[in-house]
């Protein structure tokens, strides 16, 4: 009977400390730039929470890039994708390995923020105690800026496609957390429930608006995303707003959220309200500002985002 008792005794510890402690798959997500990867990854590697593992998720970079982070960090894991996947790709490749091994939950960050080593143990608690918790996130802090922002969350409107990120009240009586419609994607924890649901980034995005994707996923699976104000993260962003690159996605990326979450008369609304109102403004002033060139790949962005939906 004592060997019994014993075993019992020691999975009800086992169970206790998994509960105190989740298994935490903390995964970065890298595209070259080998100098804010390297302090993102320190970053996180000192974390108060113990039970974690840290890995990169590298989107095809140039060899030398990645070879400058494994001599800073020799024994980290290293995943390195065939081509450039975006933020959705890599996001769901580290969703995958969760699922395959196991984790009870996943923290997915970008090579670009840093936090302070309780971060990880913030978020973890949150998500223990919301037993409907899918997603826990933190507030973004610009360090160019010095100016916090997305402890509202981020709010989407489906009339406008558009997706807008809220600061909370500073108030003394205002609680840590929040429930916001979507959490900022630089820094993400997957709950073991959002995890278990099968939830994923819709790949088409590639990047950008794959937040309100995740927000809408979520709450038809009934579980909430949360705003832990105790994690703030110093997330680089750069300077230049106006690349036809960010134009294009976002501009594509919009009409695919719409179509996917909306109701057709959301889509109908967007699309006249798009093309006969909002582009032709956008591409008007953009052009008088010296930005042609992203006036320019809005519109390609505009007909992709057509032919996609």
């Amino acid at each position: 009977m004592r060997p019994m008792r014993e075993r019992v005794d020691a999975e009800l510890e086992s169970d206790a400390r998994r509960t105190l402690q989740p298994r935490v798959l903390v995964s970065v997500l890298a595209y070259n730039s080998p100098v804010t990867t390297i302090a993102t990854l320190l970053s996180l590697s000192r974390q108060t929470h113990q039970n974690y593992h840290l890995l990169l998720v590298d989107n095809a970079s140039d060899e030398t890039a990645l070879k400058l982070v494994a001599n800073e960090l020799p024994a980290l894991d290293i995943r390195r994708l065939p081509e450039n996947t975006g933020y959705t790709g890599a996001a769901n490749f580290a969703l995958d390995i969760a699922r395959r091994e196991g984790y009870e939950c996943l923290l997915i960050a970008t090579h670009d923020v840093e936090v302070d080593p309780r971060a990880l143990e913030y978020l973890v608690e949150t998500a223990v105690r919301h037993a409907d918790a899918g997603v826990v996130g933190g507030v973004e802090f610009n360090p160019r800026t010095g100016l916090a922002r997305a402890s509202g969350g981020g709010v989407y409107s489906l009339w406008l496609s558009r997706l807008a990120w809220r600061s909370a009240p500073q108030a003394e009586n205002v609680e840590e957390t929040r429930d916001v419609f979507c959490v900022h994607g630089a820094l993400l924890l997957f709950t073991q429930r959002a995890i278990s649901s099968g939830v994923r980034m819709d790949e088409q995005l590639f990047m950008y608006f794959d937040e309100a994707d995740v927000g809408f996923q979520l709450k038809q699976k009934g579980l909430r995303e949360i705003v832990d104000r105790r994690v703030i993260f110093k997330h680089t962003r750069g300077a230049e707003e106006f690349t036809p690159l960010i134009g294009r996605m976002m501009q594509r990326n919009r009409l695919r959220v719409v179509r996917r979450h909306g109701r057709w008369y959301h889509f109908l609304f967007y699309l006249f309200y798009s093309t006969l109102l909002e582009l032709p403004v956008k591409v008007f002033v953009r052009s008088l500002q010296g930005r042609g060139r992203f006036a320019m790949a809005c519109i390609a962005g505009h007909l992709e985002g057509l032919r996609r939906s």
